[in-house]
């Protein structure tokens, strides 16, 4: 029987009503990456109290450190522009810390990919409204970031529901000379899916949460799995965009 046991096993936290990130990371991971999930209620926005939101994340780290993963992606994109980059450091290291396995954010993934990809001036879509405008534009500009755009579309839960081809028309739509990238916001989304189109449309990278995110966990577990980012993604890497090129 053909060995089917993960070699590295990727932790994910995710938001309770998330719809899209574990249906993503098992059709890109690597064949033999194990991605095992935890849900908690993020309420972002101030629906939840900060110290509130800071436990619950320690105690589904703690939670997928029973089950012995070798890394922790917190996918909390909303809190983590919230928490403003100090506090979201300083979560990471709490949980890292009560579990002893390392752990990173999506943000911050966002982060690092924005930098390989050498993008200084975003475009900005999010499939929220204005508060959560507000509050990324903030955390980007806090990090480093130019803003030349930013647009929010008033969706709510249902923005898993937006079709890849509105995103891609989205970005086409509100593109400036003045970027030399997008982002887009969101994790319970179909976003990435729009990435390749986004990207041959512009000539521009296209970064996504969920896409920069599993980006994260494949370089870091790469060791475990045999090889580099490129060896280990699957043959049809090419739909997550150019990230998933960068050496």
């Amino acid at each position: 029987m053909q060995n089917v046991m993960p070699l590295a096993h990727l932790g994910v936290i995710l938001s309770a009503g998330n719809r899209t990130v574990e249906p993503y990371f098992r059709a890109f991971a690597p064949e033999r990456l194990g991605i095992h999930v935890t849900r908690m209620r993020m309420g972002s926005g101030g629906v939840k109290a900060p110290e509130k939101i800071f436990a619950d994340a320690v105690q589904c780290a703690g939670l997928l450190a029973d089950a012995k993963v070798d890394l922790i992606d917190l996918q909390a994109t909303g809190i983590m522009m919230e928490r403003g980059p100090g506090g979201e450091a300083e979560l990471v290291r709490t949980m890292t810390d009560a579990t002893g396995i390392p752990v990173y954010t999506a943000t911050q993934s966002v982060t690092d990919a924005l930098h390989a990809l050498g993008v200084k001036n975003i475009i900005l879509i999010n499939p929220y409204g204005d508060d959560a405008l507000a509050r990324e534009t903030a955390y980007l500009a806090a990090v480093g970031f130019t803003i030349a755009h930013a647009v929010g579309f008033g969706r709510g839960e249902d923005s898993y529901a937006v079709a890849p081809e509105e995103w891609v028309a989205a970005a086409c739509a509100h593109d400036r000379d003045a970027a030399d990238g997008i982002f887009l916001s969101g994790s319970n989304t179909r976003m990435l899916e729009a990435v390749a189109a986004i990207e041959d449309a512009l000539g521009k990278p296209a970064v996504t949460s969920i896409q920069a995110a599993l980006w994260t966990g494949v370089r870091r577990l790469a060791p475990k799995l045999g090889g580099g980012t490129s060896s280990a993604v699957p043959a049809d890497r090419a739909a997550l965009g150019r990230l998933f090129e960068v050496p």
